[in-house]
């Protein structure tokens, strides 16, 4: 319709001039009164400063809204009652959209209001610098982790830690690291994450940082009492019945004079020293046990085909199976591809799992056990060992992984833990998943 509005009205004062101009030249060429000419001359000239003004009102309009929203004033209104049609609709459009601008402001700043609450109220510190080393944005978190009031620049980082403010600047991008720093008696461990973000007249770099030095000191105490606890359970089932049946022949040699000693009871004290040694060898393999946890010896690390790792288990792990009529599948991948591992380490972890579920199965018919692989994101590999067991019951499955923690009278509770060693020097971790009639074990590297 405005654009209908702006045509009819150019071309009909268009069409004025025009017509004037002929007018003008028709008189001219008749030699009428000067007078006349000149008066439709200037009549003329006014016409054509009225056109060019009817022209260029719309454009000053436009630019005076513009300049406006440049410099963030949506106040202004324009009037819809001008008498001119056209202006009519071209004031409607723009304070329409005067309006729409107004609302989106309205919802960016409450977005930004929103955002910047829940950055305060969280507990990762987070940071936002520009090239020039001035901090743009930082949360209260930051301001406590690091025991400032303010935080302007990078430089006051100086006066926290002397090398904090390097370690941010060149920590890499999409890259988590690990650092450690004093601030003044106290130490942190923390986790930085830094990206880079290039903004249009700007790049700025957000860091997080979380202190995990006391969640660290938690989860090692935590894991020092379960150990503790294995360790005085097994330790006790040795020595309870060494002392005890150490007591009863002392108290049976002291009871009986030497030239008294009957037969019985020199069976009897062969047969508790019997009991002696058996539980003292029970105590050696514990040691020696433990001796192996404690020593992870160095990897070997070269390019494997899962395939050709797959075949190699099955031989392996043949004779279990046949021992234990138990149904083992491997299913492997479609495309065959290359893992970087310790293979023989790798062959512990993957046996051991399956000798696990084949225990698990022991009691059970139509045992069956599954083991794939698979590629997570392009570059992490996983295997998975699967059994249709009973399951593990949930009060202990935060236990399996301590050291030396087994439910088995023959176990020595040390497999999957140095199982778990074993991914962690591959950079990769093992994990469960249990419920009744499946239970899956997988490794990721």
């Amino acid at each position: 319709m405005i654009y209908k509005l702006i045509r009819n009205s150019v071309i009909w004062r268009v069409s004025l001039v025009v017509l004037a101009s002929l007018a003008i030249g028709f008189l001219l060429g008749k030699k009428m009164d000067l007078w006349m000419i000149a008066t439709l001359f200037i009549i003329t000239i006014w016409m054509l400063i009225r056109l060019v003004k009817y022209i260029q009102q719309p454009y000053k309009k436009l630019h005076y809204f513009i300049e406006s929203v440049k410099n963030d004033d949506t106040s202004t209104l324009f009037s819809t009652k001008t008498g001119n049609a056209f202006l009519n609709a071209l004031h409607s459009s723009l304070n329409n959209l005067n309006r729409l601008i107004q609302e989106k402001s309205i919802r960016v700043r409450m977005a930004e209001r929103y955002f910047s609450e829940i950055l305060q109220h969280i507990d990762t510190a987070v940071l936002v610098f520009n090239e020039k080393e001035f901090v743009l944005n930082s949360n209260k978190s930051t301001l406590q982790l690091l025991g400032l009031n303010t935080l302007t620049h990078l430089r006051q980082l100086d006066k926290v830690n002397g090398s904090l403010r390097d370690l941010l600047l060149n920590c890499e991008n999409q890259k988590e690291r690990t650092i450690h720093i004093r601030k003044e008696k106290e130490s942190m461990q923390l986790i930085v994450r830094s990206t880079i973000i290039r903004l249009r007249d700007e790049t700025v770099t957000l860091v997080t940082m979380q202190d995990i030095k006391g969640e660290l000191e938690r989860k090692e105490l935590d894991s020092w009492l379960k150990l503790i606890r294995v360790l005085n359970h097994e330790i006790m089932n040795s020595l309870t019945p060494v002392t005890s049946i150490a007591q009863s022949l002392g108290e049976l040699w002291k009871n009986n004079p030497v030239n008294e000693i009957k037969p019985k009871i020199v069976e009897q004290t062969i047969n508790g020293l019997d009991a002696i040694e058996e539980r003292g060898d029970a105590l050696m393999r514990f040691v020696e046990s433990y001796r192996l946890f404690s020593r992870m010896p160095d990897l070997r690390m070269s390019e494997v085909s899962i395939t050709a790792f797959f075949d190699r288990t099955s031989i392996l792990i043949s004779p279990m199976k046949e021992e234990k009529n138990v149904s083992i599948q491997f299913y492997k991948p479609d495309i065959d591809f290359n893992a970087r591992m310790d293979e023989q380490l790798m062959l512990q972890v993957i046996i051991n799992l399956i000798k696990n579920s084949i225990q698990a199965l022991n009691h059970e018919n139509n045992g069956k056990i599954e083991v794939s692989s698979r590629l997570l994101n392009g570059d992490v590999i996983e295997i998975i060992v699967v059994d249709n067991g009973s399951g593990i019951p949930d009060e202990i499955k935060d236990e399996i992984f301590v050291p030396f923690f087994t439910t088995r009278e023959e176990g020595s509770g040390i497999g999957l833990s140095y199982s778990r060693q074993i991914l962690r020097a591959h950079g990769g971790s093992i994990g469960c998943n249990s419920v009744p009639g499946r239970t899956e074990f997988y490794v990721r590297w």
